[in-house]
């Protein structure tokens, strides 16, 4: 059986790990040219993590990296099973919630978590594809159909890749699930994100391990700090747009003018982490989400990740959802005839997932007005569920 992945970003090039085995040919397609994909980082909690370490201790294929516009080449190593120490990124072991005068209202340990650049995930995932798994340069454009029945996507450059089955993993604003379930009624998340990463080797040593975030309590407004890496930190600035907001960013100077405007009156410790970012590469993030959809399939196509389910950043849920969509329905289509591997698939994850996207809205709703709880009962950004459990 031949499966067509439509998109290369976590979600596409995990699933494609899973089924690269002898029963399944696997063809992974990006819109990229060569380079690894881009964003910044994210945390990743317990669950995600065992996803990347059962594909470390499964695969033993090294990449080689290849000039930036050529096909990825690989070549078989042996490899002994990856410890967690040997995965991608830093990790996280307390949260820390204090306001902007230095006060602090929560300081919680974290049980296996992890910040990970978006390009070392990445990496890694690419780094254990079989030879010639990855096409780049292919944009999706539309399904060709012969009696009904999809049988090959076609791309923007001309290219044709026909297949049995086709898995839409092209993000949030999917043109897989346009194409098939219509526009999407997105659902406004009210706040806005800056994110950046900044470097500056002496904070990332001082406050490795450790997630910061320093939260008003009269408006939506917050400022998060994690270290990624031995000499850079990630930050995000959430924001109510109606507290004030930036229409266009045309400049660098513009976005960084405005990070410092509305963070006035933050410790310190947030003007250093801003004076060491390259806001060139920063950028401006719109929240939304979508209701959960009906059906994750149509006929023999199937959406995973983001572009199956879209959920407000508040759990720091959404890579952690992407790895366990791939794991899960590659775990059904290895068992089972595919309409029902897609249908256990949607049973399984689209409980968890609406949770998800519960809890994330209800966190932006305190995020929005924090004067409606007291500092003890302030929820912090993340699965809260599986840390109140501890």
């Amino acid at each position: 059986m031949k499966i067509v992945i439509i998109g290369g970003g976590i979600a596409g090039l995990t699933l494609a790990n899973f089924l690269q085995d002898e029963q399944f040919e696997v063809v992974v397609n990006e819109r990229a040219i060569g380079a690894v994909g881009g964003g910044h980082a994210f945390l990743m909690h317990n669950d995600g993590l065992s996803v990347l370490q059962e594909l470390a201790a499964e695969k033993t294929s090294v990449a080689q990296s290849a000039p930036k516009a050529s096909r990825h080449l690989k070549e078989e190593v042996n490899q002994q099973p990856e410890t967690s120490a040997s995965l991608p990124g830093q990790l996280v072991e307390r949260f820390i919630l204090r306001r902007p005068d230095g006060k602090e209202v929560q300081h919680l340990p974290l049980d296996n978590w992890r910040c990970i650049k978006r390009t070392e995930l990445t990496q890694f995932l690419y780094d254990k594809l079989r030879d010639n798994t990855l096409r780049d340069n292919r944009k999706f454009d539309r399904f060709i159909y012969e009696d009904d029945r999809i049988v090959a996507a076609a791309f923007e450059n001309g290219e044709v890749e026909y297949g049995d089955l086709f898995v839409g993993a092209d993000g949030g604003f999917s043109r897989v699930r346009q194409e098939l379930w219509g526009q999407t009624a997105f659902i406004p998340g009210r706040v806005k994100e800056v994110v950046g990463i900044a470097s500056n080797q002496a904070l990332a040593e001082k406050y490795r391990g450790t997630f910061n975030k320093f939260q008003r309590d009269d408006s939506g407004l917050a400022f998060g700090m994690i270290p990624s890496s031995g000499d850079e930190l990630v930050w995000f600035m959430q924001y109510d747009p109606e507290i004030s907001d930036i229409t266009s960013v045309d400049s660098p100077i513009e976005l960084e003018a405005f990070c410092q405007r509305l963070l006035v009156e933050f410790p310190p410790l947030v003007k250093d982490i801003l004076n060491s970012n390259d806001f060139s590469t920063s950028y401006i993030w719109t929240t939304r989400d979508f209701d959960v959809l009906s059906s994750f399939s149509h006929k023999n196509v199937v959406l995973i990740g983001d572009a199956a389910h879209l959920a407000l950043p508040f759990t720091s849920a959404g890579t952690t959802n992407a790895m366990l969509d791939a794991q899960m329905l590659a775990t059904n289509l290895k068992q089972m005839d595919y309409p029902q591997a897609f249908e256990s698939y949607y049973k399984q994850r689209s409980k968890e997932v609406s949770a998800h996207l519960k809890l994330g809205r209800a966190l932006r709703d305190v995020f929005l007005m924090p004067s409606a709880l007291p500092d003890e009962q302030v929820q912090i950004p993340l699965i809260a569920d599986k840390l109140r459990s501890r």
